[in-house]
C-alpha cells in the first residue's frame, strides 16, 4: 500500500511513458482513460489486489507483456545468481568461522578477521568494479557484462557477480560463525566431551554446530534476504537483466502493474524465508517450540 502511495504521489504520471515523448495531451487523456488512472487510488488498488487474488497483474506498461512474463524472465537471472551468491557464502562463511574459532588468536584467525572488516565495509558496487577490472579486464579470464548465450557461457558471465554477492555475504556469515563457535567451543559439556575421548570431529559435528545451529540459521536466512537489495547494484554493475534492473526500469516509467507485482513477489518471499527459518530453528532446538503448558516434547 505505502509503495503504491508513494509512486503516486511522485511528479508525473505513467501516461507519458505509455504514450512516449511525442504524445499530444489528447493522446495523454485518452491513455489515462484506458488504464483507468483517473479512477480513485483506492479504486485502482482495490481493482489491483482483486485481480492479485486471481494472479492476474495485469500488463505491464513499459514492457507491452504481461506482468509475469516479464518478471519470469528476470527471475531466470536473479535466481541463480542470488542462489550461487548466497550456497558459496554459506558453505565457505561457515568453514572460515568454524576454523578460525577452533584456530583463535592464531595468523589464520587474523587473516579471516581482516577478510570479514574488508568484506563487510566494502560498498557492493565497489567489490563489483573491482572484480571486472581484475579478472575481467586485466587477466581476461571472465566476461564482464552480459548474461552469455546459455549453457557454460551463461554460467561464466554469472560467476563475478555471483562472488561479488558472496563476498560480503560470507563476511557476515564468517563473523557470526566464528563468535558463536568460539561461544560453544568453551562452554563445559564441550570440555567433558572431549575428556571422554570423543573424537574431534564427532564432538565438531553432534555438539559445537548443533548447539550453533539456531544462530547460524537465522543469520543464513537474513544474508539470503539482504540479497535482494544487493542484486540490484550488482545487476546494474554487470548489465544483467534481472529482477533489479527491471525493478529500476519500472520505477523510471512508472510502470505500476509492474511495481506493484515485484513488491509483492518480494514481501512474499521474505515472509517465506522467515517462515523457514523459524521452522528449521524450532527442529534443531525443541526448546523453542513453546506450547500452553511450556515446552512442548
Amino acid at each position: 500500500m505505502l509503495v503504491f502511495a508513494f509512486v503516486h504521489a511522485a511528479p508525473g504520471g505513467p501516461e507519458r511513458s505509455i504514450g512516449g515523448r511525442f504524445a499530444t495531451a489528447e493522446q495523454l487523456v485518452a491513455i489515462r482513460e484506458q488504464y483507468r488512472l483517473n479512477d480513485p487510488l483506492w479504486t485502482q488498488y482495490g481493482q489491483f489486489v482483486s485481480s492479485a487474488l486471481g494472479l492476474d497483474f495485469g500488463t505491464s506498461y513499459s514492457m507491452r507483456e504481461p506482468v509475469t512474463d516479464s518478471i519470469s524472465r528476470a527471475a531466470s537471472t536473479t535466481v541463480p545468481l542470488v542462489l550461487f551468491g548466497w550456497l558459496a557464502a554459506l558453505l565457505i562463511g561457515t568453514a572460515l568461522g568454524v576454523v578460525s574459532a577452533r584456530h583463535a588468536g592464531g595468523a589464520f584467525d587474523r587473516g579471516v578477521l581482516g577478510f570479514t572488516v574488508v568484506g563487510a565495509s566494502a560498498p557492493i558496487f565497489a567489490t563489483a568494479i573491482l572484480l571486472s577490472y581484475v579478472f575481467g579486464v586485466a587477466l581476461g579470464w571472465l566476461p564482464t557484462l552480459g548474461e552469455g548465450d546459455g549453457g557454460m557461457d551463461r554460467i561464466r558471465h554469472l560467476v563475478l557477480p555471483g562472488v561479488t554477492l558472496a563476498i560480503a555475504a560470507m563476511a557476515a556469515i564468517t563473523k557470526v560463525t566464528k563468535v558463536r563457535v568460539g561461544q560453544v567451543l568453551e562452554a563445559d559439556h564441550i570440555t567433558f566431551a572431549t575428556a571422554r575421548g570423543l573424537p574431534p570431529r564427532g564432538v565438531l559435528v553432534s555438539e559445537v554446530l548443533r548447539n550453533s545451529g539456531v544462530q547460524l540459521v537465522t543469520q543464513a536466512g537474513a544474508v539470503l534476504v539482504a540479497m535482494l537489495s544487493a542484486v540490484i547494484l550488482v545487476e546494474e554493475v554487470f548489465d544483467l537483466d534481472g529482477l533489479g534492473s527491471l525493478l529500476i526500469q519500472a520505477i523510471t516509467a512508472r510502470d505500476i502493474p509492474l511495481i506493484q507485482a515485484i513488491t509483492l513477489f518480494t514481501c512474499i518471499f521474505i515472509v517465506a524465508v522467515n517462515l523457514v527459518v523459524d521452522l528449521v530453528c524450532m527442529a534443531i532446538d525443541p526448546r523453542l517450540r513453546i506450547g500452553r503448558g511450556g515446552v512442548t516434547r
